[in-house]
């Protein structure tokens, strides 16, 4: 009996489709940052914060929080940093805001909204439907 039933488990997952996986950060595009004197420049933010569908306004206010700089955004989609920070550091701080403020904690996907009431943001995972209540900024 034990014979019969360990073949059809394995017919079972011969028939699966097989798991990838997750290639989120990869869809991600990479962050083209610069340093000019005592600047750093983000040049590709807007398209970043696209990307993960969160307002580059928000983005910036946890960026520039997190590394005690001044800064602003540019008309041009470009991220001004007073203060000459590494390109680790920037990515290290951005990829904490994904996996905070963007990444689904339930299936990992970066499909996901934002949505304010009152005082209470949730995320809703747009892949699995989750939902779940983030602390503010």
């Amino acid at each position: 009996m034990d014979k019969n039933y360990q073949q059809l488990l394995d017919r079972l997952y011969s028939k699966l489709p097989q798991k990838e996986p997750s290639s989120a950060y990869q869809e991600l595009p990479k962050l083209n940052i610069m340093s000019a004197g005592g600047t750093t420049i983000i040049r590709n933010f807007e398209e970043y914060c696209d990307r993960i569908r969160r307002d580059p306004k928000m983005v910036t206010k946890y960026l520039l929080k997190e590394l005690a700089a001044p800064g602003n955004l540019q008309d041009n989609g470009q991220l001004i940093i007073q203060g000459k920070f590494s390109s680790t550091i920037i990515n290290t701080l951005m990829d904490r805001f994904v996996k905070s403020y963007v990444q689904c904690p339930t299936c990992r996907s970066l499909d996901t909204v934002l949505k304010a009431d009152k005082k209470v943001i949730t995320m809703s995972c747009l892949a699995c439907g989750a939902v779940t209540t983030l602390k503010p900024l």
